[in-house]
């Protein structure tokens, strides 16, 4: 029985160990991102012109803004276009292409591993990038760069081959009407409430939808470090039964006052190291309950805006790398519970 015992304990271990393993793989995807602030408005509402116009105002000075180095974000703008038609010389493809437009840089529009080349630089309106994919649908074949397509009656030459399994072309195009797409760039973990202050400032206007790459990888972060810290504490309540036991009272008073000293300290790094947080999730007072439950109805409100908004290619992937990271931690955890309990009785 008691080999059997350990036998199910080492199963328990190793599982929530590997889930643990996965979790994190999942969570690079996200950590990856965590600087970047995904801005979606309904309508096409921000033009290459007036972001322009904010850059401009920057480097001449023209702008009363007190900016920080960091608080000024890198902007790209984009829309993407389903069932365009591309054409190749006498290969014609019909419909079946996704077309990005946007204003920037092209590579934070659904990332992905550069084949050859890169993607069209922001003042190169007449190349473009295309999927391994689109580009054997067309040619036949991935080594297309340097050549011409035709996409809406406009000639672009091949400046990258991308990775992905969906035909896909990416352009600029500073002359579109508006973008609805916002993909905002910092240096640093921002909150939303300084993104949207920032938009609002530049007459941008209110976005529908924002999907913070920083909250994302707080959250997870957070699920990922829970089965660490399981075991850390298990691990400090078996030392606090070892002192229990010294049979010297002064002595173990001493280690008992050093243990709750060390308690403390744990809790601490817990939460420094764990609590990733923006100041948007901390309240000016700790006693603040109704900040908290207004936070929560605010994050029940944007889930549901997500959900019901249109899937873009990158949300749809940061929302899944999201989910599977958080699942995979909580199982991770809860097997982490059973092993502990199960040690637990044994001891």
């Amino acid at each position: 029985m008691t080999s059997k015992r350990k036998y199910i304990q080492r199963i328990l271990l190793l599982f929530s160990i590997g889930l643990l393993v996965l979790s994190v793989a999942e969570y690079s995807y996200i950590h990856a991102g965590e600087t970047i602030i995904h801005v979606r408005f309904e309508k096409n509402t921000v033009s290459a012109e007036q972001l322009d116009s904010y850059y401009e105002q920057i480097r001449g000075g023209k702008t009363n803004l007190e900016k920080k180095a960091g608080e000024i974000p890198e902007v790209t703008l984009w829309n993407i276009k389903d069932r365009i038609e591309a054409a190749a010389g006498e290969y014609f493809s019909e419909g079946d292409f996704s077309l990005i437009e946007g204003y920037g840089d092209l590579e934070k529009i659904l990332p992905g591993q550069r084949i050859d080349g890169m993607y069209p630089s922001k003042g190169d309106n007449r190349g473009c990038a295309i999927s391994d994919e689109g580009a054997r649908a067309l040619f036949g074949s991935s080594d297309v760069a340097g050549k011409t397509l035709t996409v809406n009656q406009e000639d672009y030459v091949i400046r990258g081959i991308i990775k992905e399994k969906r035909k896909m072309l990416w352009i600029q195009n500073p002359d579109a009407s508006g973008f609805s797409n916002i993909e905002m760039v910092y240096k640093s973990r921002t909150a939303v409430s300084a993104a949207e202050s920032w938009l609002i400032q530049q007459e941008f206007g209110t976005p529908d939808t924002v999907l913070a790459g920083g909250d994302y990888s707080a959250f997870n972060f957070l699920f990922l470090t829970l089965p660490v810290w399981a075991i850390i504490i298990y691990g400090y309540i078996v030392l606090k039964r070892q002192i229990s036991m010294v049979e010297i009272v002064v002595l173990r008073n001493v280690l008992l006052a050093f243990w709750g000293i060390g308690l403390a300290a744990l809790i601490f790094a817990g939460i420094r190291l764990s609590f990733r947080f923006s100041l948007d999730y901390i309240p000016k007072r700790w006693s603040d309950f109704s900040f908290y439950q207004g936070k929560a109805e605010q994050l029940v409100q944007s889930a549901q805006n997500i959900a019901g908004s249109k899937q873009l290619p990158g949300d749809a992937a940061l929302i899944k790398h999201s989910r599977n990271s958080a699942y995979l931690a909580w199982g991770s955890l809860l097997l982490m519970g059973a092993y502990l309990y199960r040690r637990r009785e044994k001891d």
